[in-house]
């Protein structure tokens, strides 16, 4: 987890860049209650419509995404800033709603620990730094704490078989009813078997259509984010950046089941077994605002509605007073070449008005 898996990160270019990782973390259990994540508290809303808090906010800590295993636990990982250590944590949540660790905080986490597990109960996290893009690993971790790489070596995009394969930047990943694993590689859906062969699915998802609106975040480029595969193997993708829900069938057919409405845009999901999917929406006002997360609930006859808000009592967060910002080293640069048009033009006018002044002083 100190190569943070599962993150899933969208940038704001403003003039002074800003980093944000809005939360992708929704699912639901068994008897239908739905739980969900806005980054820094978990909600639960039960099958009657009540809303109440499961794992408190604390500031700074984030929570991005969530599971939920066969037997209902709720498994999520905390990540944080404490003294300039990035602080790590995986805990486990019963249906009684009983708390654990399977992770204590930490500043040191044992490699290849991740909240993705089979029903085997080994493990499944990604190992990348997509600054530097020198390697990009699918680990699978047993339960004596033994790490194999599953899949990946190099930063790239090339399918094949354990280390032969590579990936580029992989933003969710997901279990399909094969077996297999499902995930979003930048552009593209990619799927990994349990013997670690890597078939790229579908290329170049983010390609906008006539429908689509300009894209949120002003970028050329769609963000693909939050992923579930139902019990027929149909892909869920969201696609942040060009505020759309993607459906990709068996035969890798794509198809837009959803468009986002207004400031709001899909950023996770979750299907059931009966066809809804469970949105989980994230607000975004510009030039810095990110709204209350909410959750709309689309039914398998494609009837859309918002059934949940991240609770009233949590107010707007704006970003800058949220998140660290991360300069843009074009920044500074930006905002010097608009002081200097900026002088030169009060310089032009001066000197206009002077020459103007001079003429009528000389007759």
């Amino acid at each position: 987890m100190k190569k943070i898996y599962l993150l899933i990160c969208c940038v704001v270019a403003l003039i002074t860049s800003v980093q944000a990782h809005p939360p992708t973390g929704i699912v639901v259990d068994k008897l239908g209650n739905v739980f969900f994540t806005d980054l820094e508290t978990v909600w639960k809303l039960d099958t009657n419509g009540g809303l109440k808090i499961v794992r408190p906010g604390i500031s700074g800590r984030h929570v991005h995404e969530l599971t939920i295993d066969s037997a209902d636990n709720l498994y999520g990982a905390d990540v944080s800033y404490e003294s300039q250590k990035l602080i790590s944590a995986v805990w486990k949540i019963t249906p009684a709603g009983q708390f654990s660790y399977l992770l204590a905080p930490t500043s040191d986490p044992p490699r290849g620990m991740g909240i993705l597990a089979d029903e085997a109960g080994l493990t499944y996290s990604v190992e990348q730094d997509n600054r530097t893009k020198k390697q990009t690993l699918i680990l699978r971790r047993g339960s004596d704490g033994a790490v194999v790489t599953l899949a990946g070596s190099a930063y790239g995009q090339i399918d094949g078989k354990g280390t032969a394969a590579r990936f580029g930047s992989i933003g969710g990943m997901a279990f399909g009813p094969d077996g297999s694993l499902y995930l979003t590689d930048g552009k593209a859906l990619r799927r990994i078997t349990m013997g670690g062969e890597v078939t790229t699915l579908v290329q170049d998802l983010t390609k906008r259509t006539a429908d689509d609106r300009p894209m949120l975040f002003g970028t050329n480029n769609g963000i693909l984010t939050g992923i579930s595969v139902d019990v027929n193997g149909n892909v869920f993708l969201s696609d942040a950046g060009n505020q759309r829900l993607l459906k990709i069938d068996p035969g890798h057919n794509v198809e837009v089941v959803y468009r986002g409405e207004g400031e709001y845009y899909p950023n996770g999901v979750y299907a059931k077994k009966n066809g809804d999917l469970y949105v989980l929406e994230v607000g975004f006002r510009p030039p810095g605002t990110w709204l209350k997360p909410r959750v709309r609930r689309i039914t398998a006859d494609r009837k859309s509605d918002v059934i949940a808000t991240a609770g009233s009592e949590i107010e707007p967060v704006s970003i800058e007073k949220k998140v660290p910002p991360t300069r843009n080293p074009w920044g500074p640069v930006v905002v010097a070449f608009i002081g200097l048009f900026l002088v030169g033009a009060i310089v032009f006018e001066w000197q206009r008005r002077a020459k103007r002044t001079a003429g009528m002083s000389a007759r």
